[in-house]
């Protein structure tokens, strides 16, 4: 199966200021490379920080990269133009940040297919209500006057009411009570039997695990590991997956197990693996150089290996 969405080697780095008149590159993403198929949904998987989000802009064209490139079905998506919105959207963390509080939940709808001059518009924004199971009386409404759950059912609305192909959610859930976190898990699953894909973001690893297809792990900008959901969650292989499955809270306290990692320094290296100074299996050679390997389909950084 060809991949929809493809990313190759991709780095991104910010310039910060380092002293008087001098500046230094800072890595958000370290040579990234993922592919994304048709009616899958990937989870992206990392500690606050770990340039997920970074990736999902990027691929978004929010941010440029400084190496590397993504394509989508082939086509370099920075030399394509507007119609590559219509192709691949986004659901962002807050939506009571990322939907306008002065417009309807009518004219919210209503705006990208103004934009890109679609018609029917009435009879599209009621057939997208009715796929996020909100009333047609909300069109009426405000952002301010719905819940939270309701806002970013608005906010996965207006992301499929073009049609796109492929949706970055960028912790959609993260805001959300755990009752309506499970809502808007649903209705994702649902979409994605509708036909659309999705690359969904967070910190959370339990929530790749009720309805991810495959798992990115990803920490200080390098891909760390990939493969199948049980795979990843079964029998994880780098050091740093099986330090957020074993981060994951217990149920009960007599269950939690002692942090296993040694003391962690902050002078992660610019070279080699960025896990190095927190990883009770580091070798020397950690330090400077990290390996890159495909075993059986499944992705893994790690010089144990």
């Amino acid at each position: 199966m060809e991949p929809l969405l493809s990313v190759k080697s991709l780095s991104k780095a910010y310039k910060v200021k380092k002293g008087f008149l001098r500046k230094e590159a800072l890595w958000a993403l370290r040579e990234v490379s993922l592919e994304v198929f048709p009616l899958e949904i990937l989870g992206v998987v990392g500690e606050s920080g770990s340039g997920k989000s970074t990736l999902g802009k990027v691929i978004l064209r929010l941010e440029a990269p400084s190496e590397g490139e993504v394509y989508f079905k082939g086509r370099n998506v920075f030399k394509l133009g507007r119609e590559y919105t219509r192709h691949v959207s986004v659901v962002f963390q807050d939506p009571r940040a990322s939907l306008n509080p002065r417009m309807t939940v009518r004219e919210i709808l209503e705006e990208p297919l103004l934009v890109h001059g679609i018609k029917d518009r009435k009879g599209k924004i009621e057939e997208v209500m009715e796929l996020v199971s909100l009333p047609v009386e909300f069109l009426e409404r405000k952002p301010d006057e719905l819940s939270g759950g309701q806002r970013q059912r608005v906010a996965i609305g207006r992301a499929i009411i073009l049609n796109p192909e492929l949706i970055v959610a960028d912790e959609p859930t993260a805001s959300l009570d755990v009752a309506i976190q499970e809502q808007v898990l649903n209705l994702l699953l649902k979409l994605k039997g509708s036909g659309y894909s999705f690359i969904f973001i967070t910190h959370d690893i339990r929530v790749i695990e009720k309805i991810g297809d495959r798992i990115a792990v990803i920490y200080g900008g390098t891909l760390m590991e990939l493969g199948s959901k049980e795979e990843i969650l079964r029998e994880p292989m780098n050091p740093y997956t099986k330090f957020l499955l074993k981060s994951v809270p217990v149920k009960h306290p007599k269950h939690r197990k002692k942090e296993e990692l040694q003391e962690f320094e902050y002078n992660i290296p610019s070279r080699g693996c960025p896990f190095y100074p927190r990883c009770p299996d580091k070798l020397e050679e950690c330090s400077t150089t990290l390996r890159r390997k495909n075993l059986n389909g499944r992705f893994i950084a790690c010089n144990l290996y």
